[in-house]
C-alpha cells in the first residue's frame, strides 16, 4: 500500500519509506522528518540504526523547534554524494522529477537498511528488481602508513562529534588487518585487537598486539601497542607493562627492570616525555617509537621498526617465563626473600584481638580510582579465602589460600566492633577517669592532651551537668537508603551522614568539592552517588576529567582550534551540549584533582557560570572560521541541570585554591576509611533514574516558618560571632546555607543545629584557611558555638593547652552542641598553634 504523507514522502507499508531527494539530503547533516512519519523511527533522542553499504552509519532522531530531525553522519552524506556525483548540477538545472533519485529506507528490528535508487522514467519505484546505483564498497588496500597517517589526523576531527563506526573501522580493523599480514605475527602465536570505544570515541585509542598464549586481552599484564597521545599529534609504538592493582612507583620499577633485560638500541626509553591522560599508563612503557602526521616512515620501514619491537616484547616475555620458572623450582628470587621476611614478622607474638581480628579482616584494595573491599575469613583448616564486593566482575578473589595461621582462641568478631553504649544524658559530678573507663572502656583509648591534665583540673571540667548532643545522625530517607544501598552493593561503604550532606549540597548550589587523602575514595564517591540515580559514563551524564599539571588555560575545558581551524570542544562543552539535550535529568561533571593546577588560570569562566551567569561561555572569535561549531556550541550555558563536582587533594604538594572558589560552594571531607563488619544497607533493588527536579529547593514545604526562624536566629549569632574577628560570611554563603537548610528541614535529614554544624565544617572553616584575619581566638569561639555564655566564656579564657584539654573532654562526653565542626577546629588548633 502506498500512501503520500508529505511532500516527496511516501508510506509503503509499517516498514517501507521512500523519499525523494532534495539538494539538502546530499549536504546538510539533518533531514526533517514529516509529523506523521516520527513513530515510524522511534521516539525524540533515539539512535538510529542506519546500514549502508553494509556498514553502520549512527544517527540521531532529535526534536527542535518543533520540527523532528534526523541527524547523520557526514561520512554518510559523503558516501551518497559518491553514489551521485552530479548532484549539483543535477538540481541546479532543469531537471526531469520523474529521474530524481530516491531514498528508500527499510526498517527491520529497530536497523534501517537504506539504499539510494535512480530511476529511468519508464520503470516505477514498486520496481524490486531495479539495481541500486550507488557504488560499490572499495575494498580496503591501504598500506600502514597511510592508515596511520589517518589515525592521526582523522581523530580529532571524529572524537568531538558522534561516535561514526565507519572511522572507527580504521582503528578496530583495518590497521589490525595489516598487522596480521606481517611476517613477524604470522603465526598463531599473536592476537591483535582495536579500540576506538564502546559507545563514544575513547580518550586513549589502541591497537593492541598480544602473546595469546601467555597473555589475554582481559588481563594482560604486557603488550605491544600502538597508541595515540592526548593531543592527537602523535602516535607510539610502544612495550607497556600494565599489571592492574599496583600504583605508579611499582609499574615504573617492573618497567626499568624489562629495560635491564633487552637492547633498545636508538628507540626511546623516557617515558615521561609521552604525552597520555593516564600515569600508570605512562609508567608502565618500557620503550617506545614516536610518529606524527609529517614524520611518518614508508610502510617497509615501518614493517621492520614493527619486527624489532616484536623482538624485544619476546625477549620481555622469556625474561617473566624464567622467573616464574626459577620461583616455580625455589630458587631465590626477590620476591621470595620479601615473602620470607613477611613470615619472620608474622612470627612476632599478637595479642589475643590482633590475633582474632587475622580471623576476620575487612580489607580495602587500591586499583587506580577504584577501591575494591574483601574480608579474609580463616577456616577451620587455617586456609584463608576472599570473599568480596566490588565493581563487577573486577572484584574477585583477592587471595585465594593462606596457609600456616594459627587458630586463636574463639571471640565473637562483632563483639570486638560493636558500638559503644549510648549515653542519653550524662551527668558527671566528681567521676574520675578510672571509674569513666569501668563505665566505658572506650574512653581509656582517648588520645588526646587531658592525660597531662591534673585529675583536679579533669574534675573541674566535668563538675557540672550538660546537654547530650549526638555526634551522629543516621537517618536516610527511603530514596536515599536505596541510593546507599546500591553503593554498597558495589563494595563502597559510605556513611549516612556523607550522603545527606552531599545530597543537600547540590541542592543548595550547583558546586561541590571533595577533600580527602589519596585512597579515600573522594573520586569513587560522586560516581558511584550519581550511578545510584541512573547518571553514568555511559549515558553521557556523568563524566569524569583529571585536572592536568600546570593548565594555564581553559581549552580542556572549553575547547581549542586544532591545526586546520577546526573547532574542536572541551570536555565541558560537550557535556553543556548533552544537558540541553536532555533537560530533565541531572547532569555531573567531576574535575578530579581540581589542586593539580593554579584554578584561576583555567577556572574563571565556568566559576562564573557556576555563581549564576547565563551568558553563553564562548564568543564568536573563540571558533575562528568553524560555522558549524559555532551554531552547534556558540550559544551554550550553564544549564540549571549539571552540577559540577571537585576533588581536592589533603597535603603538600598542591596548588592552593582561590578564596573566590572555596566561596562557591561547600566543601565536604571524606571520612577516614572505617575497618569493620560490613553493615547491612538493605537491599539494593529496585530502579532509581531521579528526574532534574529533585535538586531543587523546596519552595513552600511544611514548617516553613520554623525552619527559617530557627536557622535565622543560628545563622545570626555565627554571623556576630564572625565579624567579632573580622571574618564574616558574605551573602553568598548566607543563602547557600539557608538553602541546604530549608531543604533539609523538608525532608528531615538534619535538624537546624546540626546544620549550623555542617554550615561551619563545609562553610565557615575552608573560608577561613585562606583568611589572615583568622587566628586561634576566632577557632577557640567557633569551637565553643552553642555553649551556653558562662561554659563559653570559662573555657575561652582558660589557657590554650588547658582549653585543648578542658575540649577534648566534652567532646567525649558528647556535650558540644557542634561536635562535627568541633573535631576538625580541635585538630586545626592542635595542628597550628599548639607549641
Amino acid at each position: 500500500m502506498r500512501k503520500a504523507v508529505a511532500m516527496g514522502w511516501e508510506l509503503l507499508g509499517s516498514d517501507k519509506i521512500i523519499k525523494t531527494t532534495e539538494l539538502s539530503d546530499f549536504v546538510n547533516t539533518e533531514m526533517i522528518i514529516p509529523k506523521e512519519l516520527i513513530s515510524f523511527f522511534g521516539s525524540a533522542g533515539e539512535r538510529l540504526a542506519i546500514i549502508y553499504q553494509n556498514r553502520e552509519y549512527p544517527s540521531y532522531l532529535e526534536t527542535e523547534g518543533g520540527n523532528a530531525k534526523i541527524k547523520w553522519s557526514k561520512v554518510l552524506i559523503r558516501k551518497l554524494g559518491e553514489a551521485f556525483p552530479d548532484y549539483e548540477l543535477w538540481f541546479r538545472g532543469a531537471q526531469d522529477a520523474s529521474n530524481t533519485p530516491r531514498l528508500e529506507m527499510k526498517k527491520a528490528n529497530d536497523v534501517f537498511s537504506l539504499r539510494l535508487i535512480s530511476e529511468n522514467g519508464e520503470s516505477g519505484i514498486d520496481d524490486e528488481k531495479k539495481s541500486d546505483t550507488v557504488m560499490s564498497p572499495i575494498p580496503t588496500t591501504s598500506g600502514l602508513q597511510e592508515l596511520l597517517v589517518k589515525w592521526i589526523v582523522g581523530y580529532p576531527n571524529y572524537y568531538p562529534r558522534d561516535f561514526r563506526f565507519s572511522f572507527k573501522d580504521v582503528i578496530n580493523e583495518e590497521i589490525p588487518k595489516v598487522i596480521e599480514s606481517f611476517e613477524a605475527i604470522r603465526s598463531d602465536y599473536y592476537q591483535v585487537l582495536g579500540f576506538a570505544g564502546d559507545t563514544q570515541w575513547a580518550e586513549i585509542p589502541w591497537v593492541k598486539v598480544l602473546d595469546k598464549q601467555i597473555q589475554s586481552i582481559d588481563k594482560e599484564d604486557l603488550y605491544l601497542a600502538y597508541i595515540l597521545a592526548m593531543d592527537s599529534r602523535k602516535l607510539y609504538l610502544a612495550i607497556v607493562y600494565g599489571e592492574e592493582g599496583v600504583g605508579v612507583r611499582t609499574l615504573s620499577e617492573k618497567a626499568s627492570e624489562y629495560r635491564k633485560k633487552i637492547a633498545t638500541g636508538n628507540y626511546q626509553t623516557n617515558h615521561q616525555d609521552i604525552l597520555l591522560a593516564n600515569a600508570s599508563l605512562v609508567s608502565g612503557i618500557v620503550c617506545y617509537r614516536e610518529y606524527t602526521e609529517t614524520d611518518m616512515p614508508e610502510d617497509a620501514v615501518l614493517a621492520a621498526e614493527f619486527e624489532d619491537f616484536i623482538k624485544m616484547y619476546k625477549l620481555c616475555l622469556t625474561h617473566d617465563q624464567a622467573t616464574d620458572e626459577a620461583t616455580a623450582c625455589g630458587e631465590p628470587t626477590k620476591e621470595n626473600i620479601v615473602e620470607e621476611k613477611l613470615s619472620e614478622e608474622s612470627l612476632i607474638e599478637k595479642s589475643p584481638i590482633e590475633e582474632k581480628l587475622m580471623e576476620k579482616s575487612p580489607i580495602s584494595i587500591k586499583n587506580g580510582d577504584e577501591e575494591y573491599h574483601a574480608i579474609i575469613n580463616s577456616k577451620s583448616d587455617g586456609t584463608a579465602v576472599t570473599t568480596g564486593t566490588g565493581d563487577g566482575e573486577k572484584n574477585q578473589n583477592l587471595m585465594d589460600t593462606h596457609s600456616g595461621q594459627e587458630e586463636s582462641a574463639e571471640l565473637n568478631h562483632e563483639q570486638i566492633f560493636a558500638e559503644s553504649p549510648k549515653r542519653e544524658e550524662l551527668k558527671m559530678i566528681g567521676e574520675t577517669r578510672s571509674e569513666k573507663e569501668e563505665a566505658d572502656p572506650s574512653y581509656a583509648e582517648v588520645d588526646c592532651v587531658q592525660s597531662e591534665v591534673s585529675e583536679v583540673e579533669a574534675k573541674g571540667v566535668i563538675a557540672q551537668a550538660f546537654n547530650h548532643y549526638s555526634i551522629k545522625n543516621d537517618y536516610l530517607t527511603s530514596y536515599l537508603q536505596l541510593v546507599q544501598a546500591k553503593m554498597g552493593n558495589k563494595g563502597y561503604y559510605y556513611p549516612a551522614e556523607l550522603i545527606k550532606a552531599y545530597y543537600l549540597s547540590i541542592k543548595s548550589k550547583p558546586f561541590v568539592m571533595i577533600k580527602g587523602r589519596v585512597g579515600s575514595g573522594k573520586t569513587s564517591f560522586p560516581r558511584l552517588f550519581a550511578e545510584a540515580i541512573g547518571a553514568s559514563q555511559e549515558n553521557g551524564r556523568f563524566k569524569r576529567l583529571l585536572v592536568g599539571k600546570n593548565w594555564d588555560n581553559d581549552t580542556h575545558l572549553m575547547g581549542h582550534l586544532d591545526s586546520r581551524g577546526h573547532f574542536i570542544p572541551g570536555a565541558l562543552m560537550l557535556m553543556l551540549k548533552t544537558a540541553k539535550e536532555y533537560p530533565d535529568k541531572p547532569h555531573f561533571f567531576l574535575l578530579d584533582e581540581l589542586d593539580q593546577s593554579p584554578v584561576t588560570d583555567y577556572l574563571q569562566r565556568l566559576l562564573e557560570g557556576i555563581n549564576g551567569n547565563k551568558d553563553p561561555f564562548l564568543n564568536r572569535e573563540d571558533f575562528g572560521a568553524d560555522v558549524a561549531a559555532f551554531r552547534e556550541y556558540g550559544s551554550l550555558n550553564f544549564p540549571d541541570n549539571l552540577y559540577i563536582i571537585a576533588t581536592i587533594n589533603e597535603g603538600l604538594g598542591s596548588f592552593p585554591i582561590d578564596p573566590r572558589v572555596i566561596d562557591s560552594g561547600n566543601q565536604i571531607r571524606m571520612p577516614i576509611v572505617e575497618i569493620g563488619v560490613f553493615p547491612d544497607y538493605g537491599s539494593s533493588a529496585g530502579e532509581s533514574d531521579w528526574e532534574n527536579r529533585v535538586f531543587k529547593i523546596h519552595s513552600q514545604p511544611k514548617g516553613l516558618p520554623e525552619i527559617l526562624e530557627k536557622l535565622m536566629q543560628l545563622l545570626n549569632g555565627l554571623q556576630q560571632l564572625l565579624s567579632r574577628y573580622d571574618c564574616p560570611m558574605g551573602y553568598r554563603g548566607k543563602n547557600e546555607i539557608l538553602a541546604f537548610g530549608i531543604n533539609s528541614g523538608a525532608e528531615g535529614l538534619f535538624n537546624e543545629q546540626e546544620v549550623i554544624d555542617l554550615a561551619i565544617l563545609q562553610r565557615i572553616l575552608p573560608a577561613l584557611a585562606g583568611d589572615q584575619n583568622a587566628g586561634t581566638e576566632v577557632y577557640q569561639a567557633l569551637a565553643c558555638f552553642g555553649l551556653d555564655e558562662g561554659q563559653r566564656e570559662k573555657y575561652l579564657n582558660q589557657p590554650l593547652e588547658r582549653f585543648i584539654s578542658s575540649y577534648e573532654i566534652l567532646l567525649k562526653a558528647e556535650a558540644i552542641p557542634c561536635s562535627r565542626s568541633g573535631q576538625a577546629l580541635l585538630k586545626h588548633i592542635k595542628t597550628n598553634y599548639l607549641k
